[in-house]
Formats: C-alpha cells, structure tokens, sequence
C-alpha cells in the first residue's frame, strides 16, 4: 500500500509516473522503475494504485503495464484493421483521434498477438489460417446438412459441429487437420452463419431484426396562455429521456488482449418493448474483432445475474446495440427507467438490475405504442384490460409487471405479448408505484381512457415521440378526422 512507502520510496513512484504520464505505448516494470533498481530499491508497480496491469507476460515478453487513467486501444484498433477504417499508419496520430472522438486516453500495447507491424512499419491484423478442401470432402459433408439442421438448436462451436458429424456417421480417417476442415466447408455453406470466432448457427437461427417501435406522447390540449408552459414540460420530458439514454459510471479494464468495460444504461420503453441495450460509444472498442465469413452480427454469451440465467446475447455492429430473443425474456419483464448495469469481459456479459430512475418511468408511462394499439383496435385491448382489471383487484397489495405477466399468461392459456400488457396497463387506467401496478380506482374511465388512446392510434403522428401542445379546437378536429377515416376503412372491409 502506498501509505506504507518511505518517502524516498513514494518519490521515485510519483518521478516514475510523471515520466510516464504522457506515453502512447505500455511499459514493463523494469522500465518503469529503473532509477528505482539502480538506487537499490525493491519498488513494484502494484504498490501504487496509479498503475494497472495492461498484458500477463507472453512467452519472452515480459508483463507490461499502464498508467490507471488510460484506456488500452488495442482492440478498438484491430476492429478497424478489420474494417478497413484504418490502413494502419501513424499509430500516434490514430490514438490522439480516438482521444478526440471518445473523451478518452488511449495507449496502446505493442506486443499484441493479434496484429503485426510489417516492413513498412504499418500494422496488420494477424490472419487465421485457411484451407483448401480436399478434392470430394465438401459433397461428402453436404449429405449432411439436414440431419445436422434437425440436431441444431443453439450456436454451436465447430467442435460441437464435429462431434455431431460423426454421430451421424461421419467417417474421417486419413483426413488430416479434420477441425481446419470442418470450419473450411461451414465457411462454404450458405445455409450456416459464423457468428463468432468458433460459433456458428444455421442462418434460421439468426435473431429478427430489430424494428423501429412508434411510441407518441398523446398531444396536450391547450390554450394559447398555456402553450408556453405545455412547450417547457415537453422539453423537460425530451431532456429526461436523452438524460437517460447517456451511460453511467463508464469503467474499462482487463488486458489489451482480454478487454473489460462496465457502465449502468436507463432502460426506456424503447428497449424494454424490441429487448435491446445501446452500446454506447466509448464502449465499441470492446467489440470481439470479427472472423472470416463473420458478418455484422456476432453472439456472446451472458448471464442474467438476479437469477443465474445464462443467456445468448446479439451484438447488432452496425446499429451498435446488444439484442436478442434471451434479452427480449429478461430486460421485457422490467419497469421503464430500470436501471441495467452491464459488465462486458472476455468471456461473457453480465446483466444485473441497479435501481430505479424514478422520472423517466413516470415520462415513459405517458408513451403510446402505437403500433401495439392500433393491433388492438378489433377489441381484444378491451379484453385485456378487463383481465388486468380483474386479476389486480385479487391482489390489492399490487403486482410487479414480471408476476402480472406470468398470472395473465397463466388465465389466457397462451402466450401473451410483454408489450400487449404493457400497452393496456400504460392506457387502461391502472396505478404505478414503487414498481408495482395496482387496479384501476374507476373501472369505467380506465375504459374511456384506453379507448381515447386507441384514437390516438389512429392519428398521422410525425417521428417525433414527443407531445405537442395543441388547441383544444385543433385536438377535436383532428380526431373527428381520425374516426371518419377509421369509419371509411372499416366500410370498405365490409363491403
């Protein structure tokens, strides 16, 4: 501990670390503190919390380290040797404008396994090592591919791939570098899809796109005194969500070759209805650098931490968020302005709730989805509401929205949507507090009130999520409009 050094000890650390506070490139020890050594001092960088480890020792090379306050780069690079976003030259240059660009200080550790400096000086990225099928062995493989599409659930490695191979009856001998083979005829095949450095899934398997939910703040009537006041809430509210959407507690660590990054994510309607998490900016340097036939979306593995769940999670590289069916389960099961801390080593991404933003639940509550009710247009939103209504009278003491969910789907006798109840709570009525839903004191004008959001539905919102202050004159014509054109549709259906 530093408290313990002499000061003649905590001098030559404080010199070491002025030395070195302006580097671009991690260091050894004995670099470090070779002033120390020559005075005859046994100093350690582990002594002082100003120095963290940035790479274990590897074969001749010894551990090397960095100052605490700077970020490792070597990863974020490789993704872009990969990408072709940058050819590898004056790397000093790259580190000042990733500085600019994330907000922060990156070095950089030179010995990186991954990547080599060739003979002009440039990096490049280290190449995985292919090769040439031989003659006849992909049409051997391909008679089966069916039966290896029945036996295929999850991503699986091409480990996993080749023991199913020879349970079907595969017979490999004489055939040398049979794993190189394996990964060589995937990469051949268009119905697999590598999706990670060893992971693999038929390309059904793929999660579905993530779409764009419309979600509008109903429209505040007003008069033209009012306009003023209703125009600063609507900012308020589009200043709380942006607010949330902003990282919390940005942490990196590991090694320059096994990266670790926290942060804590508000969770808005948004995410909680399409299950999926940003990844923010600063953070994308953590990406696992992408494979050969490896397309812009990978799977990592995860965990839900509350309940030890072992999830996959999607990683959308163009979009740059974390997605996926897994996801959806958890994080659709939440309340919005659930705060989500999300711990990203090499292994795995851990997921863990970390409390509670009050204000952006209650500006998430006011958003319709409108997608979700015009679906419930034909009256089953009425159903669902009376259902809710019905099962939250049995429980005064409220319901989380996880335990509503599972007592509904148990009463309906099949799978009801997380967003379906979400919408029918939001807009039936219903009371939120500390988390829990609770029923609705007036029955009746939870109708109404579900009712008048399903007109909503109906109207041509803009992009925008965000209420606009109207006249009262303009909020009745504009819904006269809608009805009419509801009354024309539904018409000509019957006709």
């Amino acid at each position: 501990m530093m408290s313990e050094l002499s000061p003649e000890e905590q001098a030559l650390l404080d010199a070491a670390y002025e030395r070195l506070k302006n580097t671009r490139r991690t260091f050894t020890e004995r670099e470090a503190l070779a002033e120390a050594r020559r005075e005859g001092y046994a100093l350690r960088l582990s002594f002082d919390p100003r120095f963290a480890k940035a790479e274990g020792r590897q074969g001749s090379i010894f551990p090397h380290w960095r100052l605490t306050e700077q970020t490792l780069a070597n990863t974020h690079l490789l993704n872009e040797l990969k990408a072709g976003t940058w050819d590898g030259r004056d790397l000093d240059e790259k580190l000042l404008a990733l500085d600019q660009e994330d907000q922060l200080r990156y070095t950089f550790y030179p010995h990186d396994p991954r990547m080599f400096q060739n003979r002009l000086g440039a990096w490049e990225a280290s190449g995985e090592r292919q090769i040439t099928l031989p003659l006849g062995l992909k049409e051997e493989l391909d008679r089966f591919k069916e039966c290896l599409h029945a036996r295929w659930t999850e991503p699986f490695t091409k480990d996993q791939v080749l023991a199913m191979l020879e349970e079907l009856g595969w017979n490999h001998d004489g055939i040398t570098s049979v794993e190189l083979c394996v990964r060589a005829w995937l990469l051949t095949c268009e119905e697999f899809r590598r999706v990670g450095t060893e992971l693999w899934v038929p390309v059904e398997l793929l999660p579905p796109e993530i779409q764009r939910t419309r979600l509008q703040a109903p429209p505040i009537r007003t008069t033209l005194a009012q306009a003023d006041v209703a125009t600063a809430a609507a900012a308020h509210s589009n200043e709380t969500r942006k607010r949330a959407q902003r990282p919390e507690s940005l942490r990196f660590g590991g090694t320059a070759t096994q990266g670790h990054a926290t942060w804590i994510v508000t969770l808005l309607s948004a995410n909680l209805i399409e299950g999926f998490i940003p990844v923010p900016k600063a953070m994308r340097g953590i990406y696992p650098p992408p494979s050969p036939g490896e397309e812009r979306i990978s799977v990592l593995r995860g965990l839900w931490f509350d309940e030890n769940a072992a999830m996959w999670i999607w990683l959308d590289r163009t979009h740059h968020r974390l997605y996926g069916p897994d996801l959806l389960d958890a994080i659709g099961l939440l309340a919005a302005g659930t705060k989500l801390k999300v711990d990203w080593n090499h292994e795995r991404i851990i997921l863990r709730e970390a409390g509670l933003d009050e204000e952006v639940q209650r500006e998430e509550t006011r958003l319709l989805d409108l997608d979700e009710l015009k679906r419930q247009r034909g009256g089953i939103g009425e159903g669902y509401r009376q259902a809710l209504q019905s099962l939250l009278l049995s429980f005064p003491e409220g319901l989380t929205f996880k335990e509503i969910v599972a007592a509904i789907r148990q009463r309906q006798g099949h799978e009801v949507s997380h967003r379906t109840i979400r919408a029918s709570l939001s807009h039936g009525g219903f009371l939120q507090r500390d988390q829990h839903w609770f029923a609705a004191p007036d029955a009746a004008q939870g109708a109404r009130t579900l009712k008048e959001a399903l007109v909503e539905a109906l109207l041509d919102h803009s992009a925008s999520d965000e209420a606009q202050p109207i006249s009262h004159h303009e909020y009745i014509r504009t819904r006269v409009a809608a009805i009419r054109s509801r009354l024309q549709e539904i018409t000509s259906m019957l006709r």
